[in-house]
């Protein structure tokens, strides 16, 4: 019998086998574990490089649907700026997965919206690919997606594939301190794509907010923001979901570092409703 102590503290060694440039500071990881690896949307890892330390990344890929999984990393500091001078077939250590799932199945029969801010459509694109897969179990469904100028959009292959399959997608980009309100059209005969602050296209949406969930995720401010404008708009708290940021040591809940308003977020979230974070931070 495997030793649980083995499996959440010691890393599984990995392969990074493809190595994408996103953007200029964004690069995307495509890994191979050693043996199987099963993991869901919204959980996260804990990646270490041998000698440099160990971060928490969300996993963005999906399960069943890409061959490896994928890690989707900003260069931002000591540890991620050694990750983006590696080359395939670097090798890096990885345990998880760790954290709670988004609950899509409570969405079903429902409408859903998904708000990505930045980043933020990292941890949501494995939840948006199996939603798409089952669209039929679910009604309308809308992107908000915003980044801080078009260059920076990322996944749009995946982006203009949903779109395909009938996903109703509006962009938000905000470029310094300047809002960016327009409309843009796209060359390849698709559809028109609303382009300005991403809380701002929230009434343009054809989705009803009474009957909807929402999975949001990026920047903190963001996230408060628009949950409390979907709340104002009569989504129902209990359906507004986001993932929460942490600076994470453990991924198990033993060294406190995420601890905040009596919640681990490595343990009780990343994923929590705005019920549940207005009950612990009323600020909210």
């Amino acid at each position: 019998m495997k030793s649980r102590i083995k499996d959440t503290y010691l890393p599984l060694k990995a392969e990074i086998v493809e190595i994408m440039d996103m953007t200029s500071d964004i690069k995307l990881f495509k890994v191979k574990p050693y043996r199987q690896f099963l993991y869901k949307p919204g959980e996260f890892i804990m990646l270490s490089l041998w000698g440099k330390g160990e971060i928490p990344i969300s996993i963005t890929s999906t399960y069943g649907f890409h061959k490896y999984i994928e890690l989707c990393i900003r260069r931002v500091g000591f540890i991620t700026s050694a990750l983006h001078l590696l080359k395939p077939p670097a090798k890096i250590g990885i345990r998880g997965p760790f954290g709670n799932t988004f609950p899509v199945e409570k969405a079903k029969g429902k409408d859903v919206f998904f708000f990505a801010g930045g980043l933020g459509i990292v941890p949501l694109r494995p939840l948006i690919h199996n939603v798409m897969n089952e669209k039929s179990k679910f009604k309308r469904i809308t992107l908000i997606c915003g980044s801080r100028n078009p260059g920076e959009i990322l996944f749009k292959d995946d982006i203009d594939l949903w779109q395909k399959k009938g996903l109703n997608i509006i962009f938000g980009v905000r470029k310094g301190l300047q809002l960016l309100i327009h409309n843009i059209e796209k060359k390849d005969n698709s559809s028109q794509r609303k382009v300005g602050i991403e809380t701002g296209h929230l009434n343009t949406s054809k989705i009803s907010f009474k009957n909807a969930y929402s999975f949001i995720c990026g920047p903190p401010v963001m996230i408060i923001e628009t949950m409390k404008s979907l709340s104002m708009m009569g989504m129902n708290e209990e359906s507004i979901f986001t993932s929460l940021e942490a600076h994470m040591k453990c991924g198990v809940g033993k060294c406190g570092h995420c601890y905040i308003d009596g919640k681990y977020i490595c343990t009780d979230g990343p994923i929590f409703s705005y019920a549940e974070l207005k009950k612990h931070r009323p600020s909210y």
